[in-house]
């Protein structure tokens, strides 16, 4: 059974049973002040130029594309690429009317459609931790990059997540399972490494911990009631230990003591 709040399934948006769940959740994610600030982080360090030719990887509902098209002005140009063609489709009808220098297209982020230093930068925004080869999509990155172009990802580190609970075991399981959910949950510490691997020079992090201070919120952000029922569903927790332990989130956050966080990473650097 597909569960709608699975953030795995964003590797494949279009074969799911809802593909418009998907820009739907790209949404409610994109309007959490915490994200909004990174992002304004993200374009600060792509070091953004009017007349700037740009690649943003990933791009989503085109949002941050549509951003970024403003930022370079009318001689500038920036395309947003994405895997899923419900997501393109959806990032263009966006677009339609803005007068912006934009556009989206369905491109596989192993295999990028664009000749050797196309961009004078390129941006990735919580993409590469969906990918079977994040490795290869950030040397695709630095391929479509021309020399001094900056190289700019957003991601976190699934297994810095975390929630206060009376129940350290079945905390720990399960939120381990969230982070093995994804095709790479430890992204964010492997980055920089990467990122040196694939050549880019003046590599530098910044952490940014996202504070989680409503059931809510860490729901969404973390997905803990599609987690516990998965880990119940693997054996590693009782069915009765996976219930006890939402509702004892749900208990302290009635009693304004709910307390979550999750670290992510900005990483950047220059092509030589």
């Amino acid at each position: 059974m597909e569960r709608r709040d699975d953030r795995s399934g964003f590797t494949d948006v279009d074969r799911a049973a809802d593909p418009g769940h998907f820009v739907r959740l790209l949404d409610t994610l994109t309007a959490m002040d915490f994200i909004r600030t990174y992002k304004l982080q993200s374009y600060e360090l792509l070091d953004v130029r009017e007349g700037d030719h740009l690649l943003d990887l990933g791009c989503g509902n085109g949002d941050d594309a549509l951003e970024l098209a403003r930022r370079v002005g009318p001689n500038g140009r920036v395309v947003g690429v994405d895997r899923s063609e419900t997501i393109v489709a959806e990032a263009r009808r966006r677009a339609e009317g803005s007068g912006r220098p934009v556009e989206f297209r369905v491109e596989n982020a192993h295999h990028l459609d664009f000749a050797d230093a196309t961009f004078d930068g390129c941006r990735a925004d919580r993409v590469l931790h969906h990918l079977e080869q994040p490795r290869q999509a950030l040397a695709e990155l630095v391929r479509v990059a021309h020399s001094g172009a900056r190289v700019v990802t957003c991601e976190p580190d699934f297994e810095t997540a975390l929630v206060d609970s009376p129940s350290l075991p079945v905390t720990r399981a399960i939120l381990n399972v969230n982070c093995d959910t994804y095709q790479n949950g430890w992204i964010g510490r492997q980055l920089p490494a990467l990122f040196k691997e694939v050549g880019l020079v003046d590599v530098a992090v910044t952490p940014f911990t996202v504070l989680l201070g409503d059931y809510a919120t860490a729901n969404q952000v973390l997905g803990l009631e599609a987690s516990a029922q998965r880990a119940r569903d693997k054996g590693l927790v009782a069915p009765a230990e996976a219930t006890e332990w939402i509702e004892q989130l749900q208990e302290a956050d009635r009693a304004g003591r709910f307390f979550g966080a999750l670290t992510a990473f900005i990483q950047s650097g220059r092509k030589p």
